[in-house]
């Protein structure tokens, strides 16, 4: 089965430096210059990005893209969703050029959320270069960090990333409902094939933007607080405080994004073995903290 990791990111947004001043002004992701077109690109580490922000009609997500190690992983992955039935479709020498790949293909899983797969990232190399007091991203081999996207078709969409793309299943999580006698909130957490505790998590709730939120971990819990000093400073909308959630264990706060797309920054999120990891149930969030506002107050 894949080893797929969250390479890379493309958001759609209709002011595109609205995400530039919250990624590199506030957590400190480095912003690429001398891009000859309208894209933001942003580094996190010695990928060429991790972050491709596009102009866009809406504010929304564009493209997840999951790296395989290998073309012969790549190229098992797509025989497997084509013999399943999934329509997948052949990546461009200049799509490929955009993301900085040797080769790509899209598709979308049962909820309609955009996939890109593929294989052997170019221009790597050059390492990210710190920014305010951002020391360095927790990435590489683990991927950009994790993604939770809406899936009102939950079951089947978690069969789809389990059987078919090979994620393995860290926590089922059941919370209250949001409002009086509406339905209860359930999020599934999965892993790929390395130490993340989850790069993917599916929300049983539609989502207009395509993402519930995205997340990015730094090395210290000073990094943290500090961005969390800037983003206050800023006026930026929080979602939730600091806090410390119970299932991967990560420190972290949300701040809002364009679109109501909301960023989590954090450490010391709690890594696995996924060969050996034993998935669990949980209805507890939080440790501490996290004190969430859902409209965007602060």
């Amino acid at each position: 089965m894949s080893g797929a990791q969250l390479g890379y990111v493309r958001f759609g947004a209709q002011d595109p430096e609205q995400w530039k001043t919250l990624l590199c002004d506030m957590l400190g992701m480095q912003l690429l210059e001398g891009s000859a077109d309208e894209m933001i690109r942003m580094k996190m580490d010695d990928h060429p990005f991790r972050y491709l922000i596009e102009p866009h009609e809406e504010d929304k997500l564009l493209g997840m893209g999951w790296e395989l190690s290998s073309q012969a992983e790549w190229d098992a992955l797509l025989d497997r969703l084509s013999g399943a039935g999934v329509e997948v479709q052949d990546g461009t020498t200049d799509g490929a050029e955009l993301r900085c790949v040797t080769a790509y293909a899209t598709a979308s899983d049962p909820d309609g959320n955009p996939l890109e797969f593929y294989y052997g990232r170019t221009g790597m190399g050059k390492p990210y270069e710190p920014q305010l007091d951002i020391k360095g991203f927790m990435t590489r081999h683990m991927g950009l960090g994790h993604i939770v996207i809406p899936a009102p078709q939950q079951d089947t969409t978690h069969a789809f990333y389990r059987d078919l793309m090979g994620f393995g299943l860290s926590d089922i999580l059941t919370l209250p409902p949001m409002f009086e006698e509406g339905p209860e909130q359930r999020i599934v957490f999965m892993h790929g094939q390395n130490p993340r505790h989850h790069s993917l998590a599916l929300y049983n709730f539609p989502i207009p933007s395509g993402c519930v939120h995205i997340m990015a971990e730094v090395g210290s819990l000073d990094e943290v607080g500090q961005a969390l000093d800037r983003v206050k400073k800023a006026g930026l909308p929080l979602l939730a405080s600091l806090g410390r959630h119970e299932n991967d264990e990560m420190v972290s706060f949300y701040v809002f994004g364009p679109g109501g797309i909301a960023v989590e920054f954090g450490y010391d999120g709690k890594t696995i073995d996924p060969k050996t990891y034993k998935a669990t149930s949980s209805t507890l969030g939080d440790i501490w903290g996290h004190d969430y506002q859902l409209f965007g107050g602060q």
